[in-house]
């Protein structure tokens, strides 16, 4: 585009939308991930502006120093005269200047992570998550913004944003808050509109990959219907919302925004029952969010704050809930199968059950710790997972109220009941808040029960509560199984090791006892050489302990007594009563949605 008629344009674009706060991003050289940004702001009213690029990202509750990927940053007036500039910290610039100046800063953006989410730039698309490739300054935060694109040719740019005056690659938006809630992915794809409940459904997918693009979009559909109905027909997004799709290379994971989200999956998981599902349930956990997190949260995150933690104790209401109703929806909106749903939530016991973490932190804890919390063996021995803990007190909290209301009601009228009351707008919910809808919902006092399983580490009472629909949690040994038992020692070890690299061992288990530690090289059990792959089989063949287990630590070789303890040898699963009473089958009912079915296979 020639000079005059991109400032034309420009001119055009941010006079029709009244914007303040101006930016533009041309991508200087897609195949080394390279863009040129420039943000200009109004008129300064001081001596100096501070200039920053976020510290983290919504929906990801870590700090990620997202101004590493910001190279030749320098500031001009709007006369064109260079402007002092000096780091104050890691991502904030100050900018001396004079009041009344105009202030535009101008630098080098290199965008290669696409896993994070936040920015990623190559020659077939660029993924723009503000957080990551926009500065802002907290003066004109809220300030309206306007946002141009100097892309490829053949190139299409999509957002939940509006677009501006000057064409496809421009977008609006009416503050900063918006801007960073609403990704920009532009580029070579897929992409499809359709209409459900009076809404327009857009879905871009990006990257070749075994899915079938018709499908996606229909069953994106149903999640998107069933979910609204959880709110009673009501939508937080006025008239749009974008589905952006990544079939990668390897990566993977999603994130939610106010009017969109990204779905990142391995290119070629898209296929199988199993794989398919997967991407299924988390379209449906972050369109969940659209309501859970993006319209209400919790009142320490309103509004964010982008420099530093954002520490509140109910990030298991937030994502672990929204885990919960993931599950549900799918099941509801016909997409998974009720034993498919029983057999996920079998999982989740059982690795919560395997955790002895949860005795060593609560709920609460783990949400105000989530942005410090630990991955590998620490995390199962010492914490919980915001995510897990959080899907399994809501199956708790959903059946209890179940219960209570004699199958009227459930968790999703305590969500509705935030949703309306405890909106971002009304400035979030706390704890009391939650109680409170609790009360409301079910005519009863929730503060002991909060204190035990919320604040407090005590035990949730899963077979109580599966008893009142029917069903029961159990490990479920094959009847055509030669070894009805298998040895246990706690430990786990990296797949297809050989020998047995230890990658984790569980708390107070016989190998916890017996002195195996993360990182220790598994060489022999009894004797005998062992790998990954053949460990269980090896220990099978003793029929009693102690055992002798040879491992490698420091390079220095070791024997240790292990008294490993015989378990059913079989699959951890939920089954329905043979038996269920009426009352078991309407709340079940009730609970999930489907009718008790009448071929149940017990």
């Amino acid at each position: 585009m020639k000079r005059a008629l991109l400032a034309s344009c420009l001119s055009l674009l941010f006079g029709a939308a009244h914007a303040d706060v101006d930016y533009q991003l041309r991508i200087a050289n897609a195949a080394q991930h390279l863009a040129e940004v420039r943000a200009s702001f109004p008129a300064a009213t001081s001596s100096t502006l501070d200039v920053h690029m976020p510290n983290w990202r919504t929906g990801r509750y870590q700090i990620l120093n997202l101004a590493n990927g910001v190279r030749q940053f320098k500031a001009v007036n709007d006369k064109g005269e260079e402007l002092p500039v000096a780091k104050t910290d890691k991502g904030t610039w100050r900018v001396q200047t004079r009041p009344g100046d105009k202030v535009t800063v101008v630098y080098e953006l290199y965008a290669n992570v696409l896993g994070e989410r936040t920015r990623h730039i190559d020659d077939t698309h660029a993924y723009l998550d503000a957080s990551g490739v926009f500065v802002y300054a907290d003066a004109y935060r809220q300030q309206p913004v306007a946002v141009k694109l100097d892309v490829p040719a053949g190139w299409q740019s999509r957002s939940g944003m509006d677009n501006g005056a000057c064409g496809a690659h421009c977008f609006v938006a009416p503050n900063y808050d918006v801007l960073i809630d609403s990704p920009i992915e532009t580029g070579i794809h897929e992409f499809y509109t359709s209409h459900v409940d009076g809404k327009q459904i857009d879905v871009a997918i990006w990257g070749r990959g075994n899915y079938d693009s018709k499908q996606m979009v229909a069953d994106l559909n149903k999640i998107v219907h069933q979910t609204g109905q959880l709110y009673g027909g009501k939508y937080p997004f006025q008239q749009r919302y974008l589905f952006i799709v990544h079939a990668t290379d390897g990566v993977g994971g999603a994130t939610e925004h106010i009017n969109s989200t990204v779905i990142q999956r391995p290119r070629w998981m898209f296929h199988k029952r199993k794989d398919y599902l997967g991407f299924l349930n988390t379209a449906a956990h972050e369109f969940f969010h659209t309501w859970n997190v993006k319209a209400y949260r919790p009142k320490e995150m309103v509004p964010y704050d982008y420099q530093r933690e954002n520490y509140n104790p109910l990030l298991w209401v937030a994502e672990g809930n929204t885990s919960y109703f993931e599950e549900l929806i799918t099941l509801r909106a016909g997409l998974q199968k009720r034993d498919e749903f029983m057999e996920s939530f079998a999982k989740e016991i059982d690795d919560y059950l395997h955790q002895p973490g949860r005795f060593q932190q609560s709920a609460s804890e783990a949400s105000f710790d989530e942005w410090i919390a630990q991955g590998g063996e620490r995390a199962r021995n010492a914490q919980v997972n915001i995510y897990n803990k959080g899907q399994l007190l809501g199956l708790a909290m959903d059946l209890e109220l179940r219960r209570q209301t004699k199958g009227a009601k459930g968790l999703e009228d305590v969500h509705r009941i935030l949703f309306e009351q405890h909106s971002v707008a009304q400035g979030g919910y706390d704890a009391a808040h939650i109680k409170a809808a609790l009360r409301q919902v079910s005519g009863q006092d929730w503060s002991g029960w909060w204190s035990q399983y919320v604040d407090g580490k005590a035990e949730i009472p899963f077979e109580t509560l599966l008893q009142t629909v029917g069903e029961r949690y159990l490990v479920d040994v094959p009847k055509d199984a030669e070894d009805k038992q298998e040895w246990w020692a706690g430990w786990r070890v990296k797949d297809g090791s050989d020998p047995a690299l230890v990658t984790e061992v569980e708390r107070d288990s016989p190998a916890w006892k017996a002195g195996v530690v993360a990182g220790d090289t598994l060489v022999a059990v009894n004797g005998l050489r062992v790998s990954a792959k053949d460990l269980g089989d090896k220990l099978s063949l003793a029929k009693a302990g102690p055992f002798k287990v040879h491992l490698f630590r420091r390079d220095e070789l070791r024997e240790l007594d292990l008294n490993p303890v015989l378990q059913p040898k079989g699959k951890a699963r939920i089954k329905a009563f043979d038996k269920p009473t009426t009352d078991q089958k309407a709340l079940n009912a009730a609970w999930l949605g489907v009718a008790w079915p009448k071929d149940e296979k017990k």
